[in-house]
């Protein structure tokens, strides 16, 4: 019995597997480090994805590297193992190709910040917010509720609405009596409030007469949000306009139907 533990096998086996937990230790606290708990940013949420996942794999690289060290000790047939294994990835990597490529898909999202948790997106018909985010899949929520789990292999099909700003024109119909002098001047005190809900990224724009219609003129107001705010902003857009037209006696247009009598 003390032979084998003094033997040249054993305690290099020893020492391997020492040198190993210490090797993984130190991958360990170093990621403790760099990651900043309690974190309230995307930005720093990435980060500690990134280091989370890149410690993992040098752990467990470190661990593999250890077992082929060991088993070479004890004269194992490493070479005869390793194709083993190679010929047991190939097998499991077509069968499980789909999860690989949502893996890899899931890293491109970090690394190439298609969208983060919060933007708004849409796949295919389904517009909503991104509320949660994992190698694998991708979970959006949309505005009536509804989640949608999909896989990360389809980022291709997914379209970051909150990556640039909605440039959203409104049309505003106004009866031809009214003068253009007296409309734009309510304009700009539409603009006005607008720019007070904050919701607006820039002042918006009165673009003037944008078309000639059977009962009214339609005049243009460019409005420039995040792409997030563009339903709220529509919202307290068309109030504004209705309590400034009610308050400045602006009728607005409406479909009417003259009936006469035969007799």
């Amino acid at each position: 019995m003390i032979d084998f533990v003094l033997s040249e096998k054993f305690i290099t086996t020893i020492v391997t597997i020492l040198f190993t937990i210490i090797i993984v230790s130190i991958i360990n606290r170093a990621k403790d480090k760099i990651e900043v708990t309690n974190a309230a940013s995307i930005k720093t949420k990435k980060r500690n994805t990134i280091v989370t996942l890149i410690s993992n794999i040098l752990s467990y690289l470190f661990i593999l590297i250890a077992l082929v060290i060991i088993l070479s000790i004890w004269g194992v047939d490493v070479s005869a193992i390793v194709t083993s294994l190679g010929v047991v990835g190939v097998i499991g990597g077509l069968a499980l190709q789909d999860a690989l490529k949502d893996i890899i898909a899931g890293c491109n999202i970090i690394l190439d910040d298609y969208f983060v948790v919060g933007d708004l997106v849409t796949f295919n018909d389904f517009t909503g917010i991104v509320s949660e985010f994992g190698l694998k899949s991708t979970k959006i929520i949309g505005f009536d509720g509804t989640e949608l789990t999909i896989a990360n292999r389809e980022i291709s099909k997914i379209q970051n609405l909150s990556s640039n700003p909605t440039l959203w024109y409104l049309n505003i119909p106004v009866a031809y009596e009214v003068s253009e002098k007296k409309v734009e001047k309510v304009m700009q005190s539409i603009i006005k409030r607008l720019e007070e809900t904050k919701l607006t990224l820039e002042t918006p724009q009165y673009l003037g007469v944008n078309n000639f219609n059977e009962s009214n003129v339609d005049y243009l107001l460019l409005i420039k949000c995040k792409s997030e705010d563009r339903y709220v902003i529509r919202r307290e857009a068309l109030k504004i306009v209705k309590e400034e037209f009610d308050e400045k006696n602006i009728k607005i247009p409406y479909p009417q139907v003259e009936i006469h009598n035969g007799k």
